[in-house]
C-alpha cells in the first residue's frame, strides 16, 4: 500500500500546481484581454451608437462572467487536488513526529489544515471582476 501512496504523491502534488499556474493564467489573460479592450475602445475615440455600446458591454460581462465560472472550477479542483494531497501527506506520516525526523514531523502542522476553498481563487476573481466592471464602466460613460 504505500508504494502506491508514494507513486500517487508526486500526481497529486504536480495537479495542486499546475491548477494554482491553471487560475494564474486565466486571471491574467483575461484581465489583461480586459485592459486591451479599454485602451483600444478609449483610442477609438467616440462616435459609437448607444446600441453599439450597449452590445459591446453584453459581449465583456458574458466574457468576464465565462472567465469568473472557469475560474471558479479550476479552484474547486484546486481545492479537491489539495485536500487529496493532504491526505496523502498524513497517510505517509510526513506530519507525524519521530517518523521521519527524530522528535520533528517532516512538514509543519499548519500544512496539514486545508484552506479555506475560495482562497487559490479570490485575487484572481477580483482582478477580472475589477476589469470587467472598469471595462463596462467606459463603454457607458466613454462614447
Amino acid at each position: 500500500m504505500s508504494d502506491v501512496l508514494v507513486a500517487l504523491y508526486p500526481i497529486f502534488k504536480e495537479e495542486v500546481f499546475r491548477r494554482g499556474a491553471r487560475i494564474a493564467t486565466l486571471a491574467l489573460a483575461g484581465s489583461g484581454g480586459m485592459l486591451t479592450g479599454m485602451f483600444w475602445f478609449a483610442s477609438m475615440g467616440g462616435g459609437w451608437s448607444a446600441w453599439e455600446r450597449a452590445l459591446c458591454a453584453a459581449a465583456v460581462a458574458a466574457l468576464g462572467g465565462s472567465l469568473l465560472h472557469h475560474i471558479d472550477r479550476e479552484g474547486a479542483r484546486h481545492a479537491g487536488a489539495k485536500e487529496g494531497l493532504i491526505r496523502l501527506e498524513r497517510a505517509l506520516g510526513l506530519f507525524d513526529a519521530g517518523r521521519h525526523l527524530p522528535d520533528d514531523s517532516l512538514y509543519p502542522r499548519a500544512w496539514q489544515v486545508v484552506p479555506p476553498r475560495g482562497r487559490a481563487t479570490r485575487g484572481a476573481q477580483l482582478g477580472v471582476l475589477a476589469t470587467t466592471v472598469l471595462f463596462i464602466a467606459e463603454l457607458w460613460v466613454g462614447g
